[in-house]
């Protein structure tokens, strides 16, 4: 079976059924096994779109989005969904195309070092170096990119390599030592932030795009009705309580509610749920330091 061949099995055991991309002549072979993968694929005008398009569809479906790209300029426009993926916690695998093994170092047509870019910006990624790393990798990526925080991760797969013959055996179990994600909450850090809410005089819940993504609403809307205690969210966190409400304040930062926001500057404890602390939303937060 080629390794293309073996990816779209990946694809599918992994249970994927649509994704977003644009061909170029590294990833041409595995543009080729989609002929009978019976994987949807969407075309799209511009990686990027792909990219944005994986992400949206991940939201949407609780799924793990997946955008290709070929090498060089086709990979390098999938950097901004890469990070945008990353900020928001979102799961998307992109699988690109790389210049053949024997040109990788040597400023090949249309060779970039996708790795060294997106290191930053990625919860993990793969650099194929042997064709029957392949279906192992793919099963890897998605479990990485879909478990604990989740987020986009990476497979970068040399032209020669994709089209190399393998024995396919399907992977059936993923072991990552390294990787041990915490699914529990800390529970001494749980009790210091309940005496904390339950000493605060002007507590607010600040809600982001985690609660949603972890199906944790009704756990929230516990919460806050528990004593109380009113809410206000990001964008991203939009849906997570109910609105209107009376404990509901709006969307807070600059394009948010004035009532949340003055909210935000007045309250002596914040409590951040699923959300980043944002400057935009909390401005300097050493000036509130004791």
């Amino acid at each position: 079976m080629r390794a293309v061949d073996a990816l779209m099995e990946c694809l599918k055991a992994e249970g994927v059924e649509v994704v977003f991309g644009l061909p170029g002549g590294a990833n041409l072979p595995t543009y080729d096994a989609f002929y009978d993968a019976g994987i949807r694929h969407i075309l799209v005008r511009h990686e990027a779109g792909g990219g944005h398009a994986a992400e949206g569809y991940a939201k949407a479906t609780g799924r793990v989005g997946v955008a290709f790209g070929t090498s060089g300029p086709g990979a390098t426009n999938l950097i901004t969904p890469i990070a945008d993926a990353m900020m928001d916690s979102v799961p998307v695998v992109f699988i690109t195309g790389q210049v053949r093994t024997e040109l990788i170092g040597t400023d090949g047509f249309q060779e970039a070092d996708m790795l060294g870019m997106t290191l930053p910006i990625v919860k993990h990624s793969f650099l194929i170096q042997h064709p029957l790393e392949i279906p192992r990798a793919i099963h890897e990526a998605f479990y990485i990119a879909r478990t604990g925080r989740p987020g986009p991760v990476l497979v970068d797969i040399p032209q020669d390599l994709s089209r190399a013959d393998i024995p396919y055996e399907p992977v059936r179990d993923i072991h990552l030592p390294g990787y041990q994600p915490r699914r529990d909450g800390n529970q001494k850090q749980i009790r210091l932030a309940a005496k904390a809410l339950a000493n605060a005089r002007r507590p607010v819940l600040y809600v982001g795009g985690g609660v949603v993504s972890a199906n944790a609403a009704p756990e929230l809307r516990a919460l806050a009705l528990s004593d109380r205690f009113p809410v206000t969210a990001t964008l991203m966190g939009l849906g997570a309580f109910p609105a209107p409400h009376e404990q509901w304040l709006g969307m807070l930062g600059m394009h948010g509610t004035r009532t949340a926001n003055y909210a935000m500057d007045e309250a002596d404890l914040i409590v951040a749920i699923g959300a980043r602390f944002d400057d935009r939303v909390t401005g300097k937060l050493s000036e509130f330091a004791p």
